[in-house]
């Protein structure tokens, strides 16, 4: 009996040591410093809240579990600094208390020494929770500040060299509004977003110290950012930055932030982008709604708004995944691209899918250079495109830096999306400079006077590597430059979408009878090599359902063309194959042959396209001819080859060529 009573005894100990720990600090405009914290003597200021959140060697009281609430409905000008850290069993925990609307923390407003440059600042913490606060910083007042006044933050986290790996932040059902640098820009010649830094919360971490210390990573670990609202900004509204020793470090998990998940979150009216990550490893960027980003005039020295920005766009970033995402009305000068954003140079691993975009300044897709598998799929994209700087519904180039020679990206997939341009003036183009490009089963619909590559097809691809384009459909004012490398595509036919008035993805779903039913091509599809792992533990390594949920599987069956699958009868694959048309498009001799080859059509005048394929599919090189030309075929390697001509009116014939 007396050794139950003291095991007993010890496990109410340690509860109530647990219970003891856990304290909670109020905070109210009507309470006083001097008071002990309680919700019935509550503190006032941010000063005696940074008091409390300092090291507890440096005179901190906050332990793990602790909470700091801030009276619903008051309002807290300040600064409030965060230096200590909770546990992952028992995060610290800044939020509010009582009914209303969220408390109002602002580094700007009637501040005597000025208005700070940030309003939250969390210097090498761990697992603190921030929950339902309302964070503000519009700043005007440079007082004792002479220095960053282009800068404004609402909350900063930083991680330096003392630091090691921050871990366990959230930020969840947060308002941060109103956050704008009292000089936004020097108009003389230093118009860069870097340059003006109003930011609503800014991950920004030292570079990894491994010289010194082998094992001394540094950076902002195992991130949270829910529910969130962001609104009124002057540049982006998140920004996850790691600055590295090596411009583009081969090592995923080196100077680079980590494992970042960003969804339920509204960006709204922001003079920059939505997220922006900057070397990170890791993110899910999900279920976000994106609403004029690039807001403002650009060229006005009055407006405190940058003037371009889109939903997330990544830099030197490793496995991403951007899904689920609306965006609305994006403008901008430069990028600017629907689909959720854009991959910008020395990533790899990334997947755009799922995304909805309309009215977005760029174009559709970009992708610059030194990235390897990079991925669009399943995405909607409604009037994407319409700058003549830029203008692209695909681009992938080789830019990695003004000074530098660019860099073709390598494994480029944009297949199963829907693009419909539908307003006058819209005239994006097509420009492709890369290595082995995918372009299937994809829906271009330009009507109302739009038009896609009208003005401008360009396509390199390195030699060596190999552009695939096959069974999309081009309905409308498509360029032949384009629909030509297709050699199973559908043209000039009405996909047959339900209501593209709409302005969601509901409208583009496809009619019973639509030509890109069961149209599409089977093809192995990109791998993403953290599928079912960590934060991509519910990630399936390829895509099972459509933008609407339908079941897809690209890998077994002949999917739809365009974003949505349903009405699929799950059809085996078809492959290119020899024709057997009633009528014979054109004759051609010698065959087989080694260094050149005469075609002669059996129709009188025009041009005509002859494409020749590899007999797996691969298009190997594109040729316009009239009714009798020669062909060189020299630089082809000897084997078995398919050629194929295209007519004026897009229909095609094939045969077998063998080169000897």
């Amino acid at each position: 009996m007396k050794r139950f009573f003291n095991i007993f005894l010890i496990f109410i100990i340690c509860n109530s040591n647990i219970i003891l720990a856990s304290n909670i600090y109020y905070f109210s405009n009507n309470g006083d410093d001097q008071n002990e914290g309680t919700k019935d003597a509550p503190w006032k200021s941010l000063e005696k809240a940074t008091s409390i959140a300092k090291l507890s060697n440096n005179g901190g009281l906050l332990q793990p579990g602790d909470q700091v609430l801030f009276k619903s409905g008051d309002t807290f000008e300040g600064q409030f600094l965060i230096a200590c850290s909770g546990t992952e069993e028992a995060p610290i925990i800044i939020s509010h208390y009582d009914e209303g609307e969220l408390p109002i923390l602002s580094g700007s407003g009637n501040l005597p020494g000025g208005d700070y440059i940030e309003t939250i600042k969390m210097t090498n913490t761990s697992y603190v929770t921030l929950d339902g606060i309302w964070v503000k910083n519009d700043r005007k007042n440079k007082g004792e500040f002479l220095w960053n006044t282009n800068t404004s933050i609402g909350i900063k986290v930083y991680a330096n060299k003392w630091s090691g790996l921050q871990k366990g932040l959230k930020f969840i059902n947060l308002k941060i509004t109103d956050i704008f640098g009292i000089d936004m820009i020097d108009w003389e010649g230093k118009f860069t977003l870097d340059y003006y830094t109003a930011h609503g919360i800014f991950f920004d971490s030292e570079p990894d110290n491994l010289q010194a210390n082998p094992i001394k990573q540094i950076g902002i670990d195992d991130v949270l950012i829910e529910n969130c609202y962001f609104y009124n900004i002057g540049s982006r509204g998140i920004n996850v930055r790691h600055l590295t020793n090596i411009r583009n470090n081969p090592i995923d998990e080196e100077d680079r932030n980590r494992n970042y998940i960003i969804r339920n979150n509204t960006f709204e009216k922001l003079g920059g982008d939505g997220i922006v990550f900057a070397s990170a490893c890791n993110a899910i960027v999900e279920k976000n709604d994106f609403i004029d980003l690039g807001w403002g005039d650009h060229k006005s020295s009055t407006d405190r708004y940058f003037g371009r920005g889109e939903g997330c766009w990544i830099w030197n970033t490793r496995n991403i995944i951007v899904q689920y995402n609306r965006q609305y009305r994006a403008r901008g000068f430069g990028d600017t691209y629907g689909a959720g954003g854009h991959i910008d140079f020395f990533c790899k691993n990334a997947i755009f899918q799922y995304n909805y975009s309309e009215d977005t300044e760029g174009g559709f897709c970009e992708i610059l250079g030194d990235c390897v598998n990079s991925t669009f799929r399943y995405n909607v994209s409604k009037n994407d495109g319409f700058r003549d700087f830029h203008g692209y519904t695909i681009w992938v180039s080789g830019f990695v830096g003004g000074d530098e020679d660019p860099v073709r990206s390598d494994s480029n997939y944009v297949y199963n999306n829907t693009i419909l341009l539908d307003k006058a003036g819209y005239n994006p183009n097509i420009s492709i400079y890369a290595k082995n490009t995918f372009i299937y089963n994809n829906i271009f619909k330009a009507t109302n006077g739009a038009s896609i590559g009208s003005k401008s097809v360009e396509i390199d691809i390195e030699e060596g590597s190999q552009l695939y384009v096959s069974n999309n459909l081009f309905s409308g004012s498509i360029s032949r430059y384009l629909s030509v490398l297709d050699d199973h595509a559908i043209i000039d036919k009405d996909p047959l979408f339900m209501d593209v008035s709409d302005d969601d993805i509901d409208g583009f779903q496809l009619k019973e009878g639509s030509p890109a039913i069961d149209n599409g091509k089977k093809f192995p599809e990109p791998s993403f090599p953290m599928a079912g792992k960590g934060i991509f533990k519910n990630i399936d390594l390829y895509t099972t359902t459509d933008i609407y949920g339908n079941e897809v599987d690209i890998n077994q069956f002949l999917p739809n063309i365009g974003a949505d699958n349903q009405y699929n009868s799950k059809k085996e694959n078809h492959v290119l194959s020899i024709s057997s048309n009633p009528i014979k498009l054109f004759d051609f001799y010698p065959n087989p042959t080694s260094n050149e080859v005469t075609i002669k059509t059996t129709q009188q005048g025009g041009e005509y396209i002859v494409k020749i394929f590899s007999v797996v599919g691969g298009l190997i090189d594109t040729f316009v001819i009239h009714q009798q030309t020669k062909i060189n075929i020299s630089h082809l390697q000897k084997g078995t080859y398919l050629l194929m001509l295209v007519d004026n009116e897009g229909k095609h014939h094939t045969e077998k060529l063998v080169i000897k």
